[in-house]
């Protein structure tokens, strides 16, 4: 119940228009910045998640996802399967979005190029420059970036470790619990706004490096 009554108020918060943000002294905001970085995978690493979507029109399904990404190109590749390991889509995206396998509603191409544009938006840091580095109205810590697709995205430190990212235009906010000792988040929470609105929840099974 905590964690919805969240997401309701920063959908509301961000309909507002930006939270103000105070530039942090020289000394703190070396600190703000890295750790805003730390929440970004490094590297290459395969990532399971089992995958609670509540999608447009009141539709609700179960999958496992799983991802091998890499940040240096960066690079993805994402398999959703039913429970059961049935594959119902697969795609990589290495600068372009290919379709290697997709059945039924999974064959639409702008629902490839979702898949991968919140696996970005999840797991690698966003493309632009860090605008500000401070301190948000309600107290939080956090950076705000301006992409190079003229996108304002906020990371935020909340004071008992968890942390959230808020895309302003088009709208979407991604609540994470304190990550683990791999530097991962156990539980993860996506809400997109807009016509067609939907709530990804994302559990941890596993999640390891790639040499």
């Amino acid at each position: 119940m905590t964690r919805i009554l969240l997401v309701c108020a920063l959908l509301l918060s961000a309909c507002a228009g930006l939270s103000p943000i105070q530039p942090a002294d020289e000394n703190r905001q070396s600190l703000i910045d890295m750790s805003c970085r730390s929440h970004f995978l490094k590297g290459r690493w395969q990532l399971v998640h089992t995958i609670n979507a509540r999608l447009y029109g009141g539709r609700q399904a179960t999958f496992t996802g799983v991802i091998v990404l890499s940040s240096a190109v960066p690079s993805i590749h994402c398999v959703l399967m039913t429970l059961e390991g049935f594959v119902l889509f697969e795609a990589v995206d290495n600068g372009e979005v290919v379709v290697k396998r997709a059945f039924g509603p999974f064959e639409n191409l702008d629902f490839a190029n979702g898949v991968m544009e919140d696996i970005r938006f999840i797991f690698i840091a966003p493309e632009g420059k860090v605008q500000t580095v401070g301190i948000f109205k309600d107290g939080d810590e956090g950076c705000r970036y301006c992409t190079d697709d003229n996108r304002v995205v906020d990371v935020v430190e909340a004071a008992d470790g968890s942390w959230r990212i808020r895309q302003h235009d088009p709208l979407k906010t991604l609540i994470a619990d304190a990550v683990d000792r791999q530097g991962v988040s156990p539980k993860l929470t996506l809400v997109a706004g807009g016509r067609h609105a939907y709530q990804l929840s994302m559990t941890l099974v596993e999640a390891f490096p790639i040499d």
